[in-house]
């Protein structure tokens, strides 16, 4: 394999990023006919902090999948991760149990500096809520346990679209690190719940880490 070829691996392997929580993935747009494409499908391990919350999350590993032009080094692709539940607290007390998941808007898109390693790619999702039920969740009327309730519905989701550019140098024989910052949109049609999600919630300077291999 040539230099420059070994390079574009190992700075795509870098790529692997994500923001906190699953990407429903839509169906990857073609690069220009006849441009050489390297093909990629790598793992990525990450985690975000959620700023009002104070809170960390970390989603299970997950894919990023898509190709670099060689021609114009720019890349595109599609993170998948699954779903996370994570519990929202107050005082140390658990308070709410929800499941969310990230709904690609746009493929992820970026450069690859293969003079420097150097990789800068945006990702644009929706973030949906897709259960929320109070903790500890199985409530017991007399001697049966009752099902916990989904309080956010079916459509609970970002008001737009959220954007985060990520970036990093990406590692020819290890582990390559990423990170960025977002600001997350308040949330809407989320029933009785959407005024509480977006006093929990929304707001600025949201980071995440993201390492790939």
């Amino acid at each position: 394999m040539s230099t420059v070829r070994r390079r574009c691996v190992a700075a795509l392997c870098g790529l692997a990023l994500l923001v906190p929580l699953a990407f429903a993935a839509q169906p990857a747009a073609a690069f220009p006919k006849g441009d050489p494409v390297l093909k990629f499908n790598y793992k990525v391990v990450a985690s975000t902090h959620i700023k009002k919350l104070n809170q960390t999350i970390t989603p299970p590993p997950g894919h990023f999948k898509g190709g670099v032009d060689l021609k114009t080094s720019k890349l595109q692709g599609h993170i998948t991760l699954p779903p996370v539940t994570f519990t929202f607290s107050e005082a140390g007390i658990p308070l709410m149990t929800a499941t969310a998941q990230i709904v690609e808007a746009k493929p992820v898109t970026g450069t690859l500096q293969i003079s420097t390693f150097k990789v800068t790619a945006t990702s644009t999702f929706n973030l949906r809520i897709i259960d929320a039920h109070a903790s500890p969740g199985v409530p017991v009327v007399g001697p049966l346990p009752v099902p916990p309730v989904n309080l956010v519905g079916n459509s609970c989701t970002t008001e737009k679209p959220i954007s985060v550019t990520m970036s990093g140098i990406a590692s020819l024989g290890g582990k390559s690190k990423f990170t960025g910052t977002f600001t997350i949109p308040n949330f809407k049609t989320c029933g009785a719940l959407t005024t509480v999600l977006n006093q929990l919630i929304p707001g600025p300077g949201n980071t995440f880490t993201a390492t790939a291999g």
